[in-house]
């Protein structure tokens, strides 16, 4: 089994994410995950391990788009790339964070309550 190297707790969800490729094309991507520390965005067209890039990150539910830039720290074949922050206390990835733990224990309050019949 392989140990999890992570310094920060992951969240998973789905937002869309845009960045650029060093041609300059834009990109999408879907975030499978997020922490303070990075992003694993889906993608067919994943940069190469070691490139710098700056992503949008679609937080609709916020009303906002989260800016982000970091490092490709590694690649998954026909899955997409994990990417490191160069800030790991964006003040936006925090809020949105911190709405995704509200959502889960608003959901197992509620699952809690329906299952004691109330």
């Amino acid at each position: 089994m392989k140990k999890d190297k992570r310094r920060h707790s992951r969240k998973l969800f789905r937002i869309e994410a845009r960045y650029q490729d060093s041609h300059g094309r834009v990109l999408k991507g879907t975030v499978r995950n997020l922490s303070l520390g990075g992003v694993f965005i889906e993608t067919h067209h994943p940069l190469e391990k070691g490139d710098s890039l700056h992503a949008t990150l679609d937080a609709h539910d916020l009303g906002k788009v989260i800016d982000v830039s970091g490092k490709v720290v590694r690649i998954e074949w026909n899955k997409g790339m994990a990417i490191e922050f160069d800030d790991q206390n964006n003040r936006d990835v925090k809020l949105l964070l911190s709405s995704l733990r509200k959502l889960d224990q608003a959901s197992l309050l509620a699952l809690s309550r329906s299952a004691q019949g109330d």
